[in-house]
């Protein structure tokens, strides 16, 4: 199945002030439901990927490698920002699962919070926790987000994390169901400049 890359473009979405999330949240949202919506509410899971924990890729150097190997995680020397907590169960990926259609996108993930106030939008809690998260979480830089992947949620398999509590599934810890076949679980790729 060939994969749908879309690019759009969000001029006022960058990290000098704090994003406006809902703002880009929506946006986002939009483009997920226009592009992989159309076929009635299907199950998906997003990663959002920042070019700034690719130095040397671009959007479309990076896309590549997804579309080839169906991850960002090409390094096998690099290591995630919380990989001791989460290799020893087999992660691979952190997802927001989702059901879209052309009209909505929801999680059961999402809490309806950002750190700036309330949404409905899934992507906005996604921006809002790019930009908050990192400086706790890792120490590291906000982030923007600058890649999406969307994956075919029936191509993972969520895998229960102890220390996430009482996690209903679907989960946002996954591995893929076929390591050999990874790049079949892409539906698509948003390239956000």
């Amino acid at each position: 199945m060939p994969v749908t890359v879309v690019t759009m473009s969000l001029p006022t979405y960058d990290l000098t002030a704090p994003p406006d999330a809902e703002a880009v949240g929506a946006a986002l949202d939009d483009v997920i439901c226009k592009n992989f919506g159309q076929d009635g509410e299907r199950e998906i899971a997003i990663r959002s990927v920042s070019l700034i924990d690719h130095p040397t890729h671009t959007h479309d150097s990076l896309g590549e490698v997804i579309r080839a190997t169906g991850t960002d995680r090409y390094d096998p020397e690099r290591k995630g920002p919380l990989h001791e907590a989460y290799d020893r169960y087999g992660v691979e990926l952190h997802v927001v699962p989702c059901v879209v259609s052309a009209t909505s996108l929801s999680s059961a993930m999402c809490d309806g919070r950002t750190f700036y106030g309330t949404t409905e939008s899934v992507m906005a809690e996604a921006v809002s926790d790019f930009y908050v998260g990192p400086p706790v979480d890792r120490d590291g830089v906000p982030l923007r987000i600058d890649l999406l992947t969307i994956y075919d949620l029936a191509h993972l398999e969520g895998i229960p994390i102890p220390f996430h509590g009482e996690e209903k599934a679907p989960l946002s810890a996954c591995r893929f169901r076929h390591p050999d076949r990874r790049s079949e679980a892409v539906l698509g790729l948003i390239k956000v400049l």
